[in-house]
């Protein structure tokens, strides 16, 4: 797999890809979400990629606890 394509997101832009089982084209439009990594890997280019939400406040995984009173 390229340094440019990841296994999973959700697309900014139209793609045109072939389904890595039955060998025919797909067309995936934006904001269709990609789980298949070798459809995935297919799609090279990053600005076909929605940027990954960054964490911000109350997105962290750790949280921290609640004080008792």
């Amino acid at each position: 797999m390229s340094a440019n394509s990841r296994a999973e997101g959700v697309l900014a832009a139209t793609v045109h890809v072939l389904d890595p089982v039955e060998r025919v084209p797909l067309v995936l439009g934006a904001g269709t979400k990609v789980t298949d990594p070798a459809i995935a890997e297919q799609i090279t280019n990053p600005q076909c990629w929605q940027p990954e939400p960054a964490p911000g406040p109350g997105r962290t995984s750790a949280r921290k606890p609640r004080a008792t009173q």
